[in-house]
């Protein structure tokens, strides 16, 4: 009752399914490190986002304390140069606010938030491009399988 192969073909075949077996486990691994990777995925993007939310945060203070500043440099220049009549000081605390929100607060948000728009991409599609890799080293993998098995 000897239990190995008796044959080249047999060892070939016993290898052939020993390799298959071992595929098939990889193979049924993959959900998990997916999950695990896009739990890992959505952490990060909470992550950047709760620091986009902060930052927002930031500028909003920031611009609100140069919003008091201002009116109060304003109300300096107001009583100290006080020969302008109230529509040349209305005009120009207009446009002293208007310069406010140009500053570069507003400059420096807009780029965070494409450059958080740009990770959150890239986080996405990497995901995608890792699944397409597996996806097609299993078919490669299946294709060499049903090849050895035919031609022996």
């Amino acid at each position: 009752m000897n239990k190995g192969p008796r044959t080249a073909r047999e060892a070939l075949i016993a290898e052939a399914l020993g390799d298959l077996d071992q595929l098939l486990a990889r193979v049924e691994a993959l959900p998990a490190l997916v999950s695990g990777a896009e739990t890992s995925l959505t952490e990060s993007i909470k992550t950047l986002e709760d620091a986009g939310d902060r930052y927002r945060m930031a500028v909003t203070a920031f611009t609100e304390q140069a919003k008091t500043e201002l009116t109060e440099y304003l109300e300096r220049k107001t009583v100290e140069v006080y020969s302008k009549t109230t529509e040349d000081q209305r005009a120009a605390m207009q446009e002293a606010a208007r310069m406010a929100f140009r500053s570069e607060a507003s400059d420096k948000a807009a780029d965070l938030g494409k450059s958080l728009r740009a990770a959150a991409k890239e986080f996405r599609r990497s995901t995608w491009i890792r699944l397409f890799e597996h996806a097609f080293t299993a078919i490669i993998a299946s294709c060499a399988t049903v090849w050895l098995i035919n031609g022996l």
